[in-house]
């Protein structure tokens, strides 16, 4: 399954159900935001990696409005909405659309942040993207991510699965949306969050921990020490 097809496609309705299929919609997010080391009027960097259409970085840019954002995602058709959400902002919002799996990442940042991208991710190219947010940030440079975990064992992978459903029937989707969500889930390559943890240490990565955890959908972050 291509992936930039995938969310080409899925662009213009993406942000409708957001709060519906993230049952932990405002603890997810909310935790990312506060994991962000640096006072709120401060003039830093930020990298949003796979930005979709936006919504993390406009929570970013509101939390942060001396920061300079760069949006970066594969997907043209989703960038191209998120141009329209930061239209009165568009000074100190950057795009590229990239690969991210496939290209190196441009700019040095202080901040990388991504939120239900990287688990498109194989595990070897996973662990290479590691690499790369690590050579893309400064000295003292923090990466947040916001996604998803694959249950330890098949049996506890199955419990998040049933409860995702039921939460989100209970949020109000409708068969048709849960229908699409399923579709869209065959192009997940969804990692464990101890994998996950570890390809960060890997790559470099130190102070690395998991923050928060509502069965598959995890916060963890890492930090590139100063030379």
């Amino acid at each position: 399954m291509n992936i930039k097809t995938v969310f080409d496609n899925a662009a213009q309705i993406y942000d409708q159900t957001r709060r519906q299929y993230i049952p932990c919609f405002d603890d997810f997010y909310g935790t990312a935001l506060e994991l962000i080391p640096y006072p709120r009027d401060a003039a830093i960097e930020i990298l949003d990696l796979g930005a979709g259409t936006g919504l993390l970085a406009a929570l970013v840019a509101e939390a942060f409005p001396h920061a300079q954002l760069t949006l970066l995602d594969i997907s043209d058709e989703m960038l191209a909405k998120a141009k329209a959400r930061f239209t009165a902002q568009s000074q100190r919002i950057h795009y590229h659309t990239l690969d991210y799996i496939h290209a190196p990442m441009p700019g040095q940042y202080d901040v990388v942040v991504s939120a239900l991208s990287l688990h498109h991710s194989l595990p070897a190219d996973l662990r290479a993207v590691f690499g790369k947010i690590y050579a893309a940030l400064k000295d003292g440079g923090s990466f947040i991510n916001a996604d998803q975990a694959l249950g330890p064992t098949p049996a506890l992978e199955d419990q998040y699965h049933q409860t995702w459903l039921r939460q989100i029937r209970q949020l109000g989707c409708t068969e048709h949306e849960v229908a699409l969500a399923l579709e869209r889930m065959k192009a997940d390559r969804t990692s464990t969050l101890d994998d996950q943890l570890t390809w960060l240490e890997a790559a470099g990565f130190a102070q690395v921990d998991c923050w928060y955890k509502h069965y598959r959908f995890v916060v963890y972050a890492g930090h590139k020490l100063k030379a």
